[in-house]
């Protein structure tokens, strides 16, 4: 026996073993073998005793059919001489679907009208609503241009005392001559005390305050400049 060398073997082996085993069977482009062309079915064996007794059941089950042909046959073509077959049937069905199609078109007529008289009073109730609304929009939108209108003619009326530029030097005057005085004092029984107005011009000279100790206090020993109601 002579040995391959082990180089040789290991080549071999590689080799072999990045090769994908081939698929079995022919290739698709040959034909196919004569063994699976045809498949010829071979029956039982059976008696002729049976086979004679299927045949006689044969020929009568084709008997007996050819004779139900026969009288069915009759029976249409008498019907058809008596005005009861296949074309009165069919005249029949005609008339019995161009009945149903005339109630159809009847019963889709009948419910156009509905439809329509529907929809009209739907239509006459939304021009209806729609009206109303306008109508409310208007009164609204009225009532607020008189609103307007008085609260625009209030402010004119009200602008006459507006102090202004013609009118400042004579309302710093007339604001000296008559000044409001918006300082008071309560006391517990719920009596108010109100400021004197101040003087327009101060006459010598002006004491200069210190801290808080000449700021005026109102309270009950001022009894003149006391108000003799009571703050409910």
């Amino acid at each position: 026996i002579k040995m391959l060398p082990a180089r040789v073997t290991l080549v071999s082996t590689l080799r072999g073993m990045g090769r994908r085993a081939p698929k079995q069977g022919k290739p698709p482009i040959l034909p196919p073998s004569k063994k699976v062309l045809y498949h010829v079915v071979h029956p039982e064996w059976e008696s002729p005793r049976d086979v004679e007794e299927l045949l006689w059941r044969r020929l009568t089950y084709n008997n007996a059919i050819m004779s139900l042909r026969e009288v069915w046959r009759q029976e249409l073509k008498a019907k058809e001489t008596a005005g009861t077959g296949m074309e009165h049937m069919r005249e029949e069905e005609e008339r019995e679907l161009d009945g149903l199609l005339a109630a159809a078109e009847r019963h889709n007529e009948e419910r156009k009208a509905k439809r329509a008289a529907r929809e009209e009073e739907e239509m006459r109730e939304t021009r209806g609503e729609m009206l109303r609304e306008i109508e409310e929009k208007l009164e609204e939108d009225r009532r607020t241009a008189e609103n307007s209108a008085k609260e625009v003619r209030a402010a004119i009326e009200r602008s006459a005392h507006f102090v202004n530029r013609e009118n400042l030097e004579e309302s710093i005057l007339k604001a000296l001559d008559s000044p409001t005085v918006y300082d008071y004092a309560i006391d517990r029984s719920g009596k108010k005390y109100i400021e004197e107005p101040p003087v327009k011009y101060q006459e010598g000279t002006p004491t200069r305050q210190k801290g808080r100790l000449y700021e005026k206090t109102l309270g009950p020993f001022k009894a003149a400049d006391a108000e003799k109601t009571t703050v409910v």
